[in-house]
């Protein structure tokens, strides 16, 4: 093709033919440019083609991620739940009389109360995108901003569930140690079970369940935590 271009201008030169020759340049020159800029914008075209395809893909592993933390959330924040409730009520049967009150039930609020879940939630999607460049991908301004957020949210929220077991390691567990046994089992007559009458009793199972609604209070990071959990689902749900 250049070739063919170059002995037509050689032709009409040769022919004297000056304005003739310039305007086929001219007109030359723009067949160029616009060729030029067809194959610039095929290959825009390409190329955001390709970047949709790698934000779908990208989008489609923050879902089957963001899936499996919920279902891994809730199940923590049903332990939470339980093991506030079982405070509650082992709360409401202070001051305890071991005579009077039932033992089965308060071994069974005291085993429940202690329990001490964490919530660990995948995160490698997030991580591989926010340490690449694969963030820029992602167009919706929302998604990206909760998405940078996110692992400090969950250590904030990590730091309640910490301070709940901390009060149970460092606190509970060597004050019961020393007077009951391991599973609660309160036939066995090596527990000292007047403990559970005793105030400082009374006084660590109230800081356990100010640790347990330190988790679960709304107006706290689970409300948050929550919040940006299910935008990330609703965010990234595959478009029909």
């Amino acid at each position: 093709m250049i070739k063919l271009f170059r002995n037509i201008r050689q032709k009409l030169l040769a022919e004297g033919k000056t304005s003739r020759y310039l305007k086929y340049a001219i007109g030359e020159i723009i067949l160029v440019v616009i060729g030029i800029l067809i194959a610039l914008q095929i290959n825009n075209w390409n190329q955001n083609r390709l970047n949709d395809t790698k934000e779908q893909f990208t989008l489609s592993s923050i879902n089957k991620e963001f899936k499996e933390n919920r279902v891994q959330l809730d199940t923590v924040l049903f332990y939470h739940k339980n093991a506030y409730a079982s405070t509650k009520k082992l709360i409401s049967m202070f001051p305890i009389s071991i005579e009077r009150d039932n033992l089965d039930s308060i071994s069974k609020y005291l085993g429940e109360s202690l329990s001490a879940w964490t919530f660990n939630p995948s995160q490698g999607s997030v991580n591989s995108i926010i340490n690449s460049s694969s963030l820029d991908l992602i167009h919706n301004d929302e998604l990206r901003d909760i998405l940078v957020s996110w692992q400090d949210l969950v250590i904030d929220f990590q730091e309640d569930e910490t301070t709940s077991k901390n009060a149970v390691i460092n606190q509970i567990d060597p004050f019961l140690a020393q007077h009951l046994d391991y599973n609660f089992n309160f036939t066995d007559k090596r527990n000292n079970l007047k403990i559970l009458e005793s105030l400082e009793f009374e006084y660590l199972i109230n800081i356990k369940l100010a640790t347990l609604f330190s988790i679960l209070d709304k107006g706290s990071e689970l409300k948050e935590l929550e919040h940006n959990l299910n935008r990330i689902i609703e965010l990234t749900k595959a478009k029909k």
